[in-house]
């Protein structure tokens, strides 16, 4: 069984399924396993108490999202930096004595100002639903180590080579290959296919212009396969994308009868 990839796991948890991810997560306990503890997360950080349930993440995490995200300068400081230091009384009511301390005292001659201190409080207040709301990225990526949002966030790829596959005779079915390189350096093939047909299981191999060396990805199960390519394999010495129907027979060379076959463009 494919899995979701981790932004379409992301998706889920924000409420933005679409049916099949819904169908797949039903049929799934791995991939709903993590969306249930991503969702923990999103709560956590839309929630005005999670400044109270979670630790202050390093300043390195704020900065880290400002960089990814290319924000403007305006916003280059750490949310919790601005935050004040009581954020437990946001949102509540002043209690009678601290109306008592912050109303104005009145005289013969009329209302004296308000005391600056108690006028601070109340703008700290009156921006804490902002500060938490820009915090509230910082507070999800600290507990991202826990739960994987940061691999989220990491796992950007770029396309760096792709072909379409062309079936072999005997075979009318259609398909493609991309190589897609993700942000830590390592690479993988993603492989799909009209049709997933076949009298014993489909393989999915990188060969050499030669026809004679040839390396295993791995079966595919479906229209599409995801596969990770070895660090020390050169594309540009295994360059044939090839999917075979193999027999049950325990033979791990090639069977010789390949259903869509093409070279990728390096």
């Amino acid at each position: 069984m494919q899995h979701l990839p981790p932004e379409e796991l992301a998706l889920c948890a924000l409420g933005e399924a679409g049916s099949d991810e819904t169908a797949h997560l039903a049929g799934c306990a791995e991939c709903s396993a993590e969306v249930t503890a991503l969702q923990r997360v999103v709560t956590a950080g839309r929630s005005p108490a999670a400044a109270e349930a979670l630790p202050r993440p390093p300043s390195s995490v704020w900065d880290g999202i400002h960089a990814r995200l290319g924000l403007s300068d305006a916003v280059r400081s750490d949310p919790f930096d601005e935050a004040p230091s009581d954020i437990s009384g946001a949102g509540t009511a002043p209690t009678a004595a601290e109306a008592r301390a912050t109303a104005p005292e009145t005289s013969r001659t009329g209302s004296s100002p308000v005391p600056l201190e108690a006028a601070r409080k109340r703008r700290e207040r009156r921006r804490l639903p902002q500060i938490l709301g820009a915090a509230a990225a910082a507070v999800v990526l600290a507990a991202a180590g826990t739960w994987g949002v940061a691999r989220i966030l990491s796992d950007r790829t770029e396309v760096i080579a792709a072909v379409d596959l062309a079936p072999l005779p005997e075979y009318s079915e259609t398909g493609r290959a991309e190589v897609d390189e993700r942000a830590d350096g390592g690479r993988e093939l993603v492989v799909t296919a009209s049709g997933s047909d076949a009298q014993g299981f489909r393989e999915v191999w990188l060969i050499a212009p030669d026809v004679e060396r040839m390396v295993s990805l791995g079966t595919m199960e479906g229209t599409e396969g995801r596969f990770t390519i070895p660090a020390n394999l050169d594309l540009d010495e295994y360059p044939i994308v090839d999917i075979s129907d193999e027999p049950f027979d325990g033979n791990p060379t090639h069977s010789g009868d390949s259903i869509l076959r093409g070279v990728l463009d390096l």
